[in-house]
């Protein structure tokens, strides 16, 4: 059985808020009054009553719609998908050229130091500092592995994908006169986000793109009604590129 995407979603949420707490899975039934087969079951994305995610919900000290609701937000978004292997990590971060990183709010400042190293790692892997002899592509491999690891018994949940854009070189003297275009190249972002205790699965890519760049090709979902309202199409400031019309970066949450 293939698991809806908002199931396989709840389930990844569930595993992450029990991981954050180090609870077993037998520990959450316990807590939530249900059988261990139940728990197994929602986080292997498969359907289950309203009262066992109602009991799993009041668990972990949320509602059952925060555990199961999708996110509302209508913006234009990358999809991400869950880094759990060191070759993953290492794979996208060497491929790009620059690094969008981004995390949940955080409580310690010991969760801070430990995402500050992570940063650090992943930063000194893109562009000119990508490994590129075997022994060295193994070694960051390896300290990636580890880093997710670590990562990974704290609660953290690390989540990407690349994002490829068109820059331009722009005089537009100050914004005061007309958009002179000099210039423009291809490059490609490797996106970050770190979630704490679940799932981060999407990027609002386009808040933190500079005013002449622009996403290329599909790879924005765009929520159905982001046309509708208008207010992204109105902030929208890149050059060579306009918004998609209808029929256009359509694509399924992951």
């Amino acid at each position: 059985m293939i698991a809806s995407p908002l199931m396989q979603a709840t389930a990844d949420r569930i595993k992450a808020l029990r991981a954050a707490r180090a609870l077993t899975q037998e520990d959450l039934a316990a807590l939530a009054g249900r059988s261990v087969a139940s728990v197994q079951r929602i986080e292997r994305g498969e359907k289950v009553s309203a009262y066992t995610i109602a009991s799993i919900a009041a668990a972990f000290d949320i509602t059952a719609e925060a555990l199961t609701a999708a996110p509302n937000d209508d913006r234009p978004y990358l999809p991400l998908a869950t880094i759990n292997g060191g070759r993953a990590l290492v794979g996208l971060m060497t491929g790009c050229s620059r690094l969008d990183f981004g995390f949940d709010e955080l409580d310690t400042l010991d969760q801070a130091e430990m995402l500050e190293a992570f940063h650090d790692f992943c930063a000194g892997l893109v562009g000119d500092g990508a490994p590129a002899t075997p022994l060295a592509i193994t070694r960051s491999e390896l300290e990636g592995r580890a880093k997710l690891t670590a990562l990974s018994e704290r609660g953290f949940v690390v989540s990407g994908a690349a994002l490829a854009i068109t820059a331009h070189e722009v005089d537009d003297d100050g914004g005061a006169g007309i958009a002179i275009l000099f210039a423009q190249w291809d490059e490609t972002i490797a996106v970050l986000r770190v979630g704490v205790g679940r799932t981060l699965d999407r990027a609002y890519v386009l808040d933190s793109l500079g005013q002449w760049e622009t996403p290329k090709g599909y790879a924005l979902v765009y929520p159905a009604g982001s046309r509708e309202d208008g207010d992204w199409a109105e902030d929208w400031s890149g050059i060579g590129s306009d918004p998609p019309s209808d029929g256009e970066g359509s694509g399924a949450n992951v």
